[in-house]
């Protein structure tokens, strides 16, 4: 197990509040892309692409191996230090790392730097320990390691001493990494397994499989509940290596056979089912000889809402086109429509 220094400041941006209220760590170097699946060349070489001409080939190298630091070196379970420096703050966060890499796509933008929105997509999960911890109580070791690095991992003697410290405030078991109970991993693969029997259509059905054992992964390895950011980034990926549309990145694409829609927001919010449903049923009507069946992933169901507003086109769409609809929530899947 190691520990781990971050300072709070993607694309030179204080994002330390942000980091505290939703309970993740990022980094900048926005522009580049989701990076979940590329070696370190490929990260240099989207570095270099972009950045060279400002700041040269040594700023693009040494970004590289934070970037890898971050992406790849650490570990789930691990502890991080997001640590302002003094002239912002006098408290430091100490937290848990609690995912693997993902990517937010909203958050990559580079031109508006003062939006609020930009610079800070490259992220992991945490759940932090202690929010507002004055510096000045960590041990010395820790101190020491400050620099002005990106992301500094802390040496053993440093991290042992950590460890005692937080133990010392009540944290315990932190050299232990966090295990999915039996209980709920049955409840998940138990669901899954109902639901795999439950589709008819075998293309679907391999959709599902495909989609549903990554979320699984994402459950065995976070014991956060705010997982719905990193499920996206990985759905995201994993459904641009099928021949299919996705929603609601894809608005604009040809079409194909079939397409999954991911509604992981609330009900009525930008990405949740309502406004997918509607972007859907607008490819519905442009690729009607095209498509024969779509796949719903979604974290927020209305029953009412979507018989009133939905189920009468859905059951006119069904007549000729297969329509799975997967509710996902932290302890396994259900259909919810079918047809």
């Amino acid at each position: 197990m190691n520990g781990w220094i971050l300072r709070p400041y993607p694309y030179e941006i204080n994002r330390m509040e942000r980091f505290l209220q939703d309970d993740f760590v990022a980094i900048g170097w926005p522009g580049i892309g989701d990076l979940y699946d590329c070696d370190r060349s490929i990260v240099y070489k989207k570095l270099f692409d972009l950045y060279s001409t400002d700041f040269g080939d040594i700023y693009c190298r040494n970004s590289a191996n934070a970037i890898w630091k971050f992406k790849d070196n650490i570990s789930v379970g691990e502890l991080v230090l997001a640590v302002p420096f003094k002239d912002d703050s006098l408290e430091v966060a100490v937290g848990r790392i609690d995912s693997s890499y993902y990517f937010n796509r909203k958050y990559d933008e580079t031109v508006t730097a003062n939006n609020g929105y930009n610079g800070f997509s490259h992220r992991r999960k945490v759940v932090w320990l202690e929010k507002r911890l004055p510096r000045s109580l960590l041990p010395t070791p820790i101190k020491k390691s400050f620099n002005n690095s990106v992301i500094t991992q802390i040496s053993l003697e440093g991290y042992n001493r950590l460890v005692e410290f937080l133990e010392s405030r009540g944290h315990d078991k932190l050299d232990k990494r966090w295990q999915m109970s039996q209980h709920r991993k049955q409840m998940i693969e138990t669901s899954m397994k109902i639901v795999l029997e439950s589709i008819q259509q075998p293309e679907l059905t391999e959709i599902f499989n495909e989609m549903a054992s990554h979320i699984v992964e994402i459950f065995r390895e976070s014991k956060s509940v705010n997982y719905f950011d990193l499920l996206v980034s990985n759905l995201v990926h994993v459904a641009a290596g099928m021949n299919v549309n996705l929603f609601p990145v894809d608005v604009n694409n040809s079409c194909k056979r079939h397409c999954i829609s991911i509604a992981f927001e609330q009900w009525n919010a930008t990405n949740g089912f309502n406004a997918i449903a509607k972007q859907t049923m607008t490819y519905w009507l442009e690729c009607l000889n095209d498509n024969v069946g779509t796949i719903f992933f979604t974290s927020a169901w209305d029953e009412i809402d979507f018989i009133t507003n939905y189920k009468k086109q859905f059951d006119a769409y069904a007549k000729q086109h297969d329509i799975v609809v997967i509710l996902v929530t932290a302890n396994g899947f259900s259909i919810v429509y079918s047809g």
